[in-house]
């Protein structure tokens, strides 16, 4: 960035003084050789520019020595200048491509990422959440300014049609925890559900797969095309319209739980691995909540059934998912120590 900066400043250094140069002759020749402002302009560019064509009329001594001066100065001048733009030219196109280079080393080396197809309205709140999530993930952009700008912004970026195989296997389809369609056309949704589901099938069969549709027939094909879950932006839309109509209380606290950038209280979902100290213990026996202040929920078992509110008494098993809710620090002491 530096020696970026430093070219063009040299650029605009060139520029002024070749500015001056064709200043200086201007007023030379028409002061000292009696010319025209017009032929006087001419004489000038000409001059500094060495394309050889004739006078406007014959020089005296001095003015064949100013002249010779005003080439000599000319000459440097726009060799400086033109030096100085091929810098900016050649080294700004050699650091876009080392940096693509560094970032497709970067996306080569993640595992469990998430993978964000497209950067519209939708893709852009989905990035700016999972940033402030903290977790890693690509965004496969087709636009190649819009690509720009997000690497200005610090995404990983990968440029090209995310309905393509090439393009996400170099997003590491086969590597990655989860992926987001969101691009507007229900079509390339499609596609693109379609596509991920195949190439993750043998290497990465766990790949969740998020997309959106906006009406119900394209969300039943897109589920059909392998979408773990497909959502549409108006029916979630319309559905918070109508609780904050009706429940605005409710529907202040599960915005406030729900957003990242609110307070620290926040929903989260825990699953139950191997080797955890609540496998095969009691809710009322894991101290999740007087030692954690961490309330469960529900909890999702491995067959899909939901136990909403689940009593002290029920015990707790490898594969269960715990929906809770509490502090936010609280919840990642949980998770380190005895999940």
């Amino acid at each position: 960035m530096l020696n970026t900066d430093l070219n063009f400043n040299s650029v605009r250094k060139g520029i002024g003084l070749l500015f001056l140069v064709l200043l200086l002759g201007v007023f030379w020749y028409t002061a000292m050789e009696d010319l025209s402002l017009l032929d006087a302009t001419y004489m000038t560019v000409v001059t500094i520019s060495t394309v050889g064509f004739k006078e406007v009329q014959p020089l005296d001594t001095s003015g064949r020595i100013f002249t010779l001066i005003l080439i000599i100065a000319g000459l440097t001048v726009m060799t400086y200048t033109l030096g100085a733009v091929g810098r900016v030219v050649i080294e700004g196109s050699i650091q876009r491509y080392l940096g693509r280079q560094r970032m497709m080393r970067e996306v080569e080396k993640l595992k469990n990422h998430y993978m964000v197809c497209g950067h519209g309205r939708m893709g852009a709140i989905l990035c700016e959440e999972l940033q402030r999530e903290g977790v890693d993930f690509v965004v496969i952009e087709g636009d190649p300014l819009v690509a720009e700008k997000l690497v200005e912004k610090g995404y990983l970026v990968v440029g090209g049609d995310a309905t393509e195989d090439a393009v996400l296997d170099k997003a590491g389809v086969g590597r990655a925890k989860g992926l987001v369609a969101v691009v507007s056309n229900n079509v390339d949704n499609l596609y693109i559900t379609l596509s991920a589901r195949q190439m993750s099938r043998q290497d990465n069969p766990g790949l969740y797969i998020l997309s959106r549709a906006t009406d119900k027939s394209a969300s039943e094909k897109i589920t059909r095309a392998g979408a773990d879950r497909v959502i549409s932006p108006y029916a979630i839309g319309g559905m918070r319209i109508v609780q904050a109509l009706l429940r605005p209380t409710v529907y202040d606290f599960v915005d406030v739980a729900t957003q990242s950038s609110g307070m620290d209280l926040m929903f989260e979902e825990l699953t139950i691995s191997e080797g955890s100290k609540l496998d095969g213990m009691a809710i009322r026996d894991s101290g999740i909540r007087q030692d954690y202040d961490v309330i469960v929920i529900a909890i999702k078992k491995p067959s899909g059934r939901m136990v909403f509110n689940p009593g002290p008494e029920i015990v707790m098993q490898v594969g269960d998912q715990l929906i809770v809710l509490g502090d936010r620090n609280q919840m990642k002491r949980l998770e380190s120590t005895i999940l």
